[in-house]
């Protein structure tokens, strides 16, 4: 008896040893993530610091004279409550004020921070020899900056190029990892199911399908993967347009980007999402011959997207695409031929109500910044940026940093007329811009803005005029009167004829 029960278990034992050795297997994406919140106990006893010290791996770099505190101060950004702070208490170096910060040579640096100030200011990212090698904003309000580090692997120093930053968390996401450090074999939390079947191609792994360089093409992908699933971008692929399903997420690691190259004319937008509900992360799409992402449904959500090298807008939303989220995402040197198309941001040309913009940047696309042209729906935008739009590789169009609404005169069965739309701009910066930096462009809506900058625009820094003639109408009509509060005026002209000045308002 026991001898049969040996032979048994012996069998079984075979059997497994041939399943497991026999079955293809992906590799789990080894993504890591450290991150250090000025709460936790070991930061909060530190009081005032004078010389350098290390914490939990995080180096803190002060002297008797050139020191930093952490300290009590709540604020919240997304959602999140942070309660204490290291302030910098002022311009550092990689020596003092300043925070040491491991790197593995492929990283994502992710930092909660504000200015201590009432104007932005800038974080510099130094390597381990003082190079400069980038910045992060701090606006006035606290919000979420990132970097993209590539290089050796060490440590990182972060320090304020002038004047006092809080800081109040920092993350450092390696290899691709997502903010939640989740790695591309673990469930999501749109409900990724797990899969039972694998394939060295890029079948799915815990729900999830891997697209890379040789493998499955991310059209096949997309094509297999349902509501809830993620299709990992691993490096840099080529595809043709691809449409997203509904609910079905991209998501990034090791410097994703999807090059829209083998496109061709103006149905060649790079990615197009007209399902509601999916999730974009981390991730890069260039070269489209059209929009580089084009969106028409409704609640999807976008990561650290950038759109770049596209031969229309960045990233579009039309059509009745309403309550679309979109975080730390850049558009930049986006073109078209006549250079009128081309904006960092378009929700224009029908877009619905709810669509949301935060930490996002537009620089160097050949048309505006954002446009917000026959938009049908108001736009929030909190802590961004419209720099240097107007001009790309030897192409001009209008320039404009925040373009704020326009005559619908494409609306079929309807005459041209103006929206009316309740857009508001909170904490957001327009520099360098080809013409104005804040412009109405016939919005006769109230739009607020509050705690916004514009500075060194080539037009008006504001263009805010009372009244207009607008080409689609033909006859001169008065706007209502917007609203600028707090805001700042840095080295330019304004036209605030129909605007209202509120608060401690700089620079008018």
């Amino acid at each position: 008896m026991i001898k049969k029960a040996r032979r048994v278990f012996a069998a079984v034992v075979a059997v497994l040893l041939v399943c497991f050795t026999a079955a293809p297997v992906l590799s789990a994406n080894a993504a890591t993530q450290n991150s250090w919140n000025f709460k936790n106990s070991n930061f909060k006893k530190l009081g005032t610091i004078k010389s350098s010290t290390t914490v939990d791996g995080l180096g803190l770099m002060a002297t008797s004279s050139k020191n930093m505190k952490v300290k009590a101060e709540s604020v919240t950004v997304d959602g999140t409550a942070y309660t204490y702070c290291l302030a910098l208490s002022g311009t550092g170096t990689t020596s003092y004020r300043s925070v040491k910060v491991p790197v593995s040579g492929s990283d994502t640096i992710k930092v909660v921070l504000r200015s201590s100030g009432s104007s932005t200011r800038n974080l510099i990212v130094a390597d381990s020899n003082g190079k400069k090698l980038g910045t992060i904003a701090a606006n006035k309000t606290a919000s979420l900056g990132t970097y993209s580090y590539s290089g050796s692997k060490g440590y990182i120093y972060l320090y304020s190029e002038n004047s006092g930053i809080n800081i109040y968390k920092v993350q450092v996401d390696s290899n691709g990892s997502s903010s939640s450090g989740s790695s591309s074999g673990s469930s999501s939390g749109s409900g990724s199911s797990s899969s039972g079947s694998s394939s060295s191609s890029g079948s799915s792994v815990s729900g999830n399908y891997v697209v890379k360089a040789g493998g499955m093409s991310l059209a096949d992908a997309l094509k297999k993967a349902k509501s809830g699933q993620t299709v990992v971008i691993d490096g840099t692929v080529k595809s043709g347009a691809v449409s997203l399903p509904a609910g079905v997420n991209l998501a990034g690691k090791n410097n994703a980007t999807i090059d829209f190259s083998q496109t061709s004319g103006s149905s060649g937008r790079g990615i197009t999402l007209s399902g509601n509900g999916s999730t974009l992360s981390n991730i890069t799409v260039k070269n489209a011959s059209d929009n580089g992402i084009f969106i028409s449904g409704s609640n999807n959500t976008l990561k650290y997207v950038t759109c770049c090298y596209n031969e229309d807008a960045g990233f579009q939303v039309s059509n009745g695409g309403a309550n679309n989220k979109f975080y730390n995402c850049k558009s930049h040197h986006n073109a078209d031929a006549k250079g009128e198309n081309a904006d960092g941001f378009a929700v224009k040309l029908h877009s619905g109500e709810g669509n949301y913009f935060e930490n996002c940047v537009a620089e160097y696309n050949s048309d505006d910044g954002w446009d917000c042209y026959a938009a049908h729906g108001a736009v929030t935008l909190v802590n961004c940026q419209a720099n240097y739009n107007g001009y790309c590789d030897g192409i001009y169009g209008d320039g404009n940093g925040f373009k704020m609404g326009g005559v619908d005169n494409k609306t079929p069965g309807k005459a041209a007329h103006l929206d009316p739309l309740n857009h508001k701009l909170i904490g957001c910066t327009a520099k360098g811009n080809y013409a104005n930096g804040f412009d109405r462009n016939n919005q006769s809506g109230v739009v607020t803005m509050k705690n916004c900058i514009s500075d060194s625009n080539k037009g008006n820094n504001y263009h805010w005029p009372l009244t207009g003639k607008p080409s689609a109408l033909g006859y001169k009509v008065t706007f209502g009167k917007a609203i600028i509060e707090d805001c700042t005026n840095i080295n330019g002209k304004v036209n605030i004829t129909g605007a209202t000045l509120k608060g401690n308002c700089k620079g008018f």
